[in-house]
């Protein structure tokens, strides 16, 4: 199937093939652009693995990950399955980049044409220098000819441990490539409930106008899990809750709910929005890191493989932010994140002042309005209003306008996201994609959280698995 649009000629280098966000995440996003229609007519995966498969060997693999996905078996899968082709090597051995690059040099003269190079790196951080730099010095990144082809990079999350890492990995990718030809992968801005979050503010215009700080009393962003850390001990365990969403996934969902109105909905203007607003993040000092986070564990956290034994990691953290920014100064935002928490609940709430004077009915309650962006478990916009109860007293009773986004069993998690930004590569649409400034802002909050946190300030709680009674303790 062809690509409506662009159909641009295109080779996918993906550096560990054979890895677990091939498996969970990339494969099947391929397979879903192919039975969509959106995959140029001339794609090509190329596998790079250290494994002595040969390309059938890797097909079958492919073959048995869509299969597993779909949940049983596919016909007519061998047309997607000639899409993959296997190039064994290791990622310190010069001899391997000469390899890939001759690969590179076959399709293009299969094709007749200067086709344009998408590397993916589904690898461990500390592998990506060794390999950037190797990529560069073999000439894969060259053009065939001037003007022709270009080279994407797409990087996947986390952006480094802290400020000095995530400048380290960033140094050398300006060393090697323009920021244009980087591509940071943050899947979260890809959900359609974040695209929404744009489109719901921008493109309407009844709450833009007072959307701020003289009406808004608090935002709170949560991303309250029901799975937990099962078979990633070893990963998770130096990485924590806060690194693993909070620096990324809820500051962005804050970027995109409290930046400035852009001039338009190009990618350069939309990035510099949501980095201006993430810079405007008030840094914690010492003590207010003690009153304002709070940190949790749940119990037999510890007893997990690859965790180790005494681990003071949080599994669920909570923050309240503050932006140094005219429309939102003294607007309370609370972050609140983790796992084994019972039912998954993701959500932005925006919450608006109670009306002064209060022409509450007499005797009544006293309410305020709510707007609650929802992915979980359902996607959905609720907006909350009060009216007037049917009869002759006058009551009031609480009301809901509510938009669904769509039926859950419409929503494939992570594969449409993925798939999604992989084409966004492909058309070279960074709008969904982080900039250096936002990775710069994002550290600069997080990091005084983290170092007082490594510190034992405040004190780890723990918490009872399958509950969300520690987000009802936790105050900040």
């Amino acid at each position: 199937m062809v690509a409506p649009q662009q159909n641009i000629p295109t080779v996918f280098a993906a550096f560990g093939a054979t890895g677990d966000l091939m498996r969970r995440k990339v494969i099947p996003a391929i397979f879903h652009l192919y039975t969509k229609g959106e995959l140029p007519s001339r794609f090509r995966v190329i596998g790079f693995s250290r494994r002595e498969w040969s390309d059938e060997q890797f097909q079958g693999f492919i073959k048995e990950v869509i299969e597993e996905h779909q949940k049983g078996p596919v016909a007519g899968l061998e047309p997607f399955l000639e899409v993959f082709r296997f190039q064994r090597g290791y990622f310190e051995e010069p001899r391997s980049y000469e390899e890939l690059k001759a690969a590179f040099d076959a399709c293009d003269r299969e094709w007749g044409v200067c086709s344009n190079k998408l590397f993916y790196f589904s690898v461990a951080p500390e592998f990506y220098e060794g390999i950037l730099r190797d990529i560069s010095k073999h000439g894969l990144t060259e053009p065939c000819a001037p003007g022709e082809g270009w080279t994407h990079v797409i990087v996947e999350k986390p952006f480094g441990m802290d400020s000095n890492t995530a400048k380290a990995i960033d140094k050398l990718l300006g060393q090697l490539f323009e920021e244009d030809q980087i591509y940071r992968i943050d899947h979260y801005l890809a959900k359609e409930m974040l695209q929404n979050i744009l489109t719901f503010r921008f493109s309407n215009n009844l709450f833009e106008l007072q959307w701020g700080g003289r009406l808004i009393e608090s935002i709170t962003i949560r991303l309250l899990e029901k799975i937990g850390v099962e078979k990633r001990g070893s990963f998770y365990d130096g990485v924590g809750a806060f690194r693993d969403v909070g620096q990324n996934h809820l500051l962005q969902m804050l970027a995109l709910i409290a930046m400035d109105v852009p001039e338009s909905f190009d990618a350069g203007e939309i990035q510099r929005k949501r980095a201006d607003i993430l810079h405007a993040l008030k840094v914690l000092k010492p003590e207010e890191i003690e009153a304002h986070t709070f940190r949790a564990q749940y119990d037999g956290y510890r007893e997990i493989p690859g965790v180790t034994p005494g681990s003071s990691t949080e599994t669920y953290f909570k923050v309240r932010a503050y932006l140094d920014h005219a429309k939102w100064r003294d607007v309370p935002i609370f972050l609140e994140s983790g796992k084994r928490l019972g039912a998954s609940q993701k959500e932005v709430v925006v919450t608006f002042k109670h009306p002064t004077p209060c022409l509450c009915p007499p005797g009544q309650p006293h309410h305020k309005n709510e707007i609650v962006i929802r992915m979980e478990p359902q996607e959905e916009i609720l907006v909350e209003f009060w009216v007037k109860r049917p009869g002759f007293s006058f009551a009031t009773e609480q009301r809901m306008f509510r938009y669904l986004h769509r039926p859950v069993s419409e929503h494939v998690p992570y594969v449409e996201e993925y798939a999604k930004l992989l084409l966004d590569c492909v058309r070279g649409d960074q709008s969904l994609f982080i900039s250096t400034e936002e990775i710069r802002a994002m550290w600069r909050f997080t990091d005084p959280i983290l170092e007082a946190w490594a510190k034992g300030t405040p004190t780890l709680a723990t918490y009872a698995p399958d509950s969300k009674e520690i987000t009802e303790i936790a105050r900040v």
